[in-house]
């Protein structure tokens, strides 16, 4: 594959913040990839851009660009190897370096970028967000950041009807950064409204507890009341690490929820282990700040058996070929892969294509904003071809 030029800008994501859009150019076109940011990050993640956006554009028009016209690309391992020669501008470099030469390569060898990893194609299930609270909407929300709904790609129609649903009765404050409604109530009561429009799906959160845990307690916006022997009480808007995990285990029996994510804090290995021995038969104890996409954090936590299931967020390791290593490995433990979005997402489709080719079960992804919809439209394109 002849590449003519590399080029790279600025743009915006969808919460108006820069990102980088890198653009290769080969004989078959021009191609082009961005790269979407997270509001909720983990402290363990990799460096978005060395000096920041304007540096990143720099380094791609001057230094990447004369490497890159050096460099053989002919395959998939080809790209990987050249990720070692983007590492040092940033996360989101790389990975828009990456994903064009994916596109790039992809139409040289006229197939879609998911057959560059694999024939088989095995379409993800969807998993939407219906209600958003913490650090994505802000103080009048609930404590938990999302509140989401599991579907078959094929069976999507219910999930939207859904939304759209929840939005009519409920939707009056808005919605926050991924498109989730917005809702000031407590973190039970919005479990209720799901349940009360769909008894059947399986559902889950995204409790991002790390974003509410200070000084040894996770610190609740609000809590339901408590109705016992005819007397109502408040529970403590502060709990400790047992009574997390005792109160997480309670919200599974009582809303039958299958899918759990980041219910303690990105470093509690050992409280991961602990509710993944009790719940984690038939409920998905998912690590996303525990992990980070990174293959040493996942195996650390495998040993302890902390958690089952795992979020996979490209840019928060920075990597492709990080990425598919942390896939493997996950394989290999047996625990359920999360390809997911990021609250400043752009329109590029290419987590589609790597949700396929990855073989990764679930797809996390809103159904409001096109850079939401964009991606879903993508998957639906797999389909067809």
């Amino acid at each position: 594959m002849k590449i003519k030029n590399i080029s790279a800008r600025k743009i915006l994501n969808s919460i108006a913040n820069h990102t980088i859009e890198v653009a290769i150019e080969t004989d078959k076109g021009v191609f082009k990839s961005s790269v979407p940011a997270g509001t909720s990050k983990g402290r363990h993640e990799v460096k978005e851009y060395v000096g920041g956006v304007d540096a990143a554009v720099k380094n791609v028009n001057t230094k990447i660009k004369r490497s890159i016209k050096r460099y053989k690309i002919n395959s998939l391992k080809d790209i990987l190897a050249f990720e070692e020669k983007t590492k040092k501008y940033g996360g989101n470099v790389t990975l828009a370096v990456t994903y064009s030469l994916l596109k790039a390569l992809a139409a040289e060898k006229k197939v879609p970028v998911w057959k560059l990893f694999t024939k088989k194609k095995k379409l993800p299930m969807v998993l939407n967000k219906m209600i958003g609270g913490g650090k994505h909407a802000g103080e009048q929300s609930t404590t938990f950041q999302e509140f989401l709904v599991l579907q078959k790609l094929k069976d999507i129609k219910k999930n939207i009807e859904l939304f759209h649903r929840i939005g009519k009765d409920w939707g009056y404050s808005g919605r926050d950064l991924e498109g989730g409604w917005v809702i000031d109530v407590s973190d039970e009561k919005a479990l209720e409204i799901i349940r009360r429009y769909d008894k059947t799906s399986k559902i889950g959160v995204d409790i991002a507890a790390s974003e509410f845990y200070k000084d040894g307690n996770y610190i609740y916006k609000r809590v339901s009341i408590v109705r016992k022997d005819g007397k109502i009480s408040m529970p403590k808007l502060a709990k400790n690490t047992p009574e997390q995990i005792k109160f997480v285990e309670y919200l599974k029996e009582k809303f039958n929820i299958y899918y759990i994510e980041d219910p303690l804090h990105e470093d509690d290995f050992r409280g991961f282990a602990e509710l993944t021995q009790r719940i984690g038969k038939d409920t998905l104890i998912v690590g996303d700040d525990l992990f980070v996409t990174d293959p040493e954090r996942l195996k650390k936590g495998a040993k302890l058996g902390a958690a089952n299931a795992c979020i996979v967020k490209p840019n928060q390791i920075g990597s492709l070929s990080k990425t598919i290593e942390f896939v493997n490995l996950a394989k290999k433990y047996k625990y359920t892969t999360i390809i997911s979005h990021r609250s400043g997402e752009t329109n590029d489709s290419i987590l589609s294509d790597l949700a396929v080719g990855l073989q990764i079960p679930i797809m996390k992804i809103g159904i409001s904003g096109g850079e939401r919809i964009s991606k879903i439209n993508r998957l639906f394109e797999i389909m067809g071809e």
